[in-house]
């Protein structure tokens, strides 16, 4: 009877080992990498979602002057126009707003009209130091006092700057469609949105995530927003000194 291993049994005991060793260690380093790229991706969607929600919130609170006259100060401005499937171009909006949204409750802007304007900056590209790591921005400009008559932007201390995410490598914005907004049922969307004194009825806006992984494609985050306003811009009301709506008065430009 036979009380010992051969060479050659042990030999095959250490190389099933062997091969059981490299797969419990690559299976349990495939587990923790995937699991560090799902809280990855959890707090980079949580950071994302509250830019996002500053954004929406900020359109909604999209202001109007109910009195005087208006300019393209007081409308939506839309540029570029570029094709929102490439995750390499970005889009530019700017409108003006009311409110805390994006710049917070202690802001100097906080109560009184301030312009912003969103887009995507490159890693290094902007003089603004705030901005060094690139990603979605915002530049807010306004006065003390209810309307800023006057956008001055080499008047930089009534300039902020604020980094929304730096997770966004690309944004686009489109709008419906100023006389046909809806094509048999359907959002008539547009890439472009010519310079007046109005605002959009609603906007869907595509935010390109930057991939987690070097090599991966990145991936859209898509919001649609109604804009309250759009109705007054587009049929503007003059406030007269007695409080009362007095007549129609321009219409949309």
């Amino acid at each position: 009877m036979r009380n010992a291993f051969t060479i050659v049994e042990l030999m095959l005991a250490v190389l099933i080992l062997s091969i059981l060793t490299i797969v419990s260690t690559w299976t349990f380093h495939t587990i923790i990498r995937n699991w560090n790229l799902a809280t990855e991706m959890a707090d980079n969607m949580q950071r994302t979602d509250y830019a996002l929600a500053q954004i929406t919130s900020a359109l909604r609170s999209a202001y109007f002057p109910t009195s005087g006259e208006t300019s393209v100060v007081d409308g939506f401005q839309l540029e570029n126009g570029n094709d929102r499937n490439d995750p390499d171009e970005s889009d530019m909006i700017a409108w003006t707003k009311l409110g805390p949204a994006i710049v917070g409750r202690n802001s100097r802007f906080a109560k009184s009209a301030h312009h912003v304007s969103i887009y995507v900056v490159e890693p290094g590209e902007s003089d603004v130091e705030a901005y060094e790591n690139g990603g979605l921005v915002c530049d807010v400009i306004g006065e003390n006092k209810f309307r800023p008559e006057d956008f001055d932007e080499e008047d930089l201390e009534n300039w902020d700057h604020f980094v929304l995410s730096e997770n966004v490598q690309g944004f686009n914005c489109r709008v419906l469609d100023k006389e046909q907004p809806f094509d048999a049922d359907r959002a008539n969307w547009q890439d472009t949105w010519d310079t007046s004194n109005c605002i959009p009825r609603r906007v869907q806006l595509t935010f390109w995530m930057k991939p987690l992984e070097e090599g991966k494609e990145p991936y859209p985050i898509v919001r649609v927003v109604e804009i309250p306003l759009w109705d007054m811009s587009q049929n503007p009301v003059k406030i007269d000194s007695s409080g009362t709506d007095g007549e129609k008065r321009g219409g949309k430009k």
